[in-house]
């Protein structure tokens, strides 16, 4: 963990009111997610465009600190919900804005339509029908889609498997000429290109160079039926380490090797879309809470924390622990005896009534105190707004800015 981290949680804890009173926090440092963003367009291709994948951290300051970079192109959003939080961080126009999401109701299309989104995803014939209808209605001449292709191709090596499999994602390899014909026949639908999205949480470069060439191949095998295909939105896929081994994604070496695939297939002129949310902001983020009580039961020690699954429910729900550290706060003991952690494999758990609320589990630590704070590093993305938060009612964790 950075030190200026360390430091500034430090501080809070020890003298901010609002943290003493509510001592649970999500913390977010802006400098990180300028540095991945920078990172990024440092060695991405001309013909690459970036959008900020949203679902990953909707918080209006980090929106409006993405938003204001200029290697962004725009937002993706999977809900209407989330245009208008985009909106309300200072998005300019729906322009900017790709429409992703397996299940959109007719009411968020009636929007998206009519907001004139650059690009709305399309899953299926029902939607691709949906749009049309409403463009109709509008008096729309033509709205551009993708379409949304589940690929027959298992990227093995990722965390969260999307395509290569039975999913609720997209339109499957094996019908898309069948299904492609009836939505080009629609008269107010433009197919601009496929979106491909099939895996997260890749830490190897090397898997998603060979995706792209098995993708490359079929747009070239697609191409012959369907005609010119501009875009191609490889969706997200970059992964972040969640063990403290420093593991990382090699950024220049994805890059170089995506130029040599596009002038191996004569792509130069294509435009490719990578819609990243957890490797721009996954690093930046830290949940930090007080340790309430320490209790030894049946020879295993249990730190208890002020907030648990309802504030941060990845671990539990991913089985993937996030690295933790302890800040030690120099609390003076309540009694003698109290217990204390030093050098013990503990749990680290929430205030709720279950004993699934654990935020960290068999985890080695080596020392712990009551009033010390317990950081979870890597909490950046879907940890926030992914958790249970009004599960009993505990106050909300505060989302501060360094």
């Amino acid at each position: 963990m950075k030190r200026k981290v360390e430091d500034y949680i430090k501080s809070v804890f020890a003298s901010n009111h609002e943290v003493m009173s509510n001592p649970t926090c999500y913390i977010y440092d802006l400098e990180e997610v300028t540095d991945r963003i920078n990172e990024i367009n440092n060695f991405k291709l001309a013909n690459v465009s970036l959008y900020y994948a949203m679902k990953a951290n909707p918080n209006k300051d980090i929106l409006r600190h993405v938003l204001a970079n200029s290697g962004i192109t725009g937002v993706e959003i999977a809900s209407i919900g989330e245009l208008n939080i985009a909106r309300a961080a200072g998005l300019e126009s729906a322009s900017k804005v790709l429409f992703t999401g397996p299940g959109k109701t007719t009411v968020e299309l009636n929007e998206a339509v009519k907001e004139k989104i650059r690009f709305i995803n399309v899953e299926s014939v029902v939607e691709a029908i949906r749009i049309n209808a409403i463009a109709e209605e509008e008096d729309i001449e033509k709205v551009n889609v993708l379409l949304r292709v589940n690929i027959n191709y298992f990227l093995d090596g990722a965390f969260e498997y999307m395509a290569g499999m039975s999913t609720k994602m997209g339109i499957d390899q094996s019908r898309f000429y069948e299904d492609y014909e009836i939505i080009s026949k629609l008269d107010h639908i433009n197919v601009c290109g496929f979106h491909v999205f099939a895996a997260d949480g890749v830490l190897d470069y090397q898997i998603l160079l060979k995706y792209i060439d098995f993708v490359f191949k079929f747009v070239k095998e697609a191409e012959q039926v369907v005609g010119n295909i501009d875009v191609i939105d490889f969706g997200g896929g970059f992964g972040i380490d969640y063990t403290k081994s420093n593991r990382y994604f090699d950024v220049k070496a994805y890059f170089e090797g995506l130029k040599f695939a596009i002038e191996k297939y004569s792509f130069e002129k294509k435009e490719f879309i990578l819609e990243l949310g957890k490797y721009i902001v996954g690093s930046a983020g830290y949940y930090a809470t007080r340790i309430v009580d320490i209790k030894e039961c049946k020879g295993m020690k249990h730190i208890v924390t002020a907030g648990g699954v309802n504030h941060m429910r990845l671990p539990i729900a991913t089985d993937r622990k996030h690295p933790v550290y302890v800040i030690n706060m120099e609390i003076p003991k309540l009694y003698n005896e109290q217990i204390e952690v030093s050098n013990e494999i503990v749990d680290i758990e929430g205030p709720l009534c279950m004993t699934e609320d654990k935020i960290s589990w068999d985890e080695p630590i080596e020392h712990a105190s009551i009033g010390d704070i317990v950081v979870l590093t890597q909490s950046g993305a879907y940890c926030y707004s992914a958790s249970t938060l009004w599960f009993l009612s505990h106050q909300l964790p505060l989302e501060l800015i360094i």
